[in-house]
């Protein structure tokens, strides 16, 4: 004898039934939705267009549209990663205002 996994109903008395739900239960469920395709952000590819130069005795980031993102002087050390963390901060703020007016 064989049981419903979900609702403990009998599933079938004789023999082997290929499925660990009853019918009812079957009826019932909602299949999962199949999950969505994460796709990247047109923000988060800020970088990738933007321009760093050496002005002034300055390191200078800036993007595509003009913006500085991020700045230095030459003689300092930066990590990587906060610089692409300011960068992108920036980034979405100045678009943001942008979008406003």
């Amino acid at each position: 004898m064989q049981f419903c996994t979900d609702c403990g109903g009998v599933l079938n008395l004789f023999g082997n039934n290929t499925s660990s739900l009853c019918s009812s239960c079957i009826q019932h469920r909602k299949e999962p939705l199949p999950p969505k395709a994460v796709s990247p952000k047109q923000d988060d590819d800020v970088l990738a267009d933007s321009i760093l130069c050496v002005e002034n005795g300055k390191i200078i980031l800036r993007s595509k549209e003009g913006w500085q993102l991020w700045s230095a002087s030459v003689e300092s050390k930066t990590e990587l990663a906060s610089v692409m963390k300011a960068a992108k901060l920036i980034y979405t703020i100045r678009k943001r205002r942008k979008k406003k007016k």
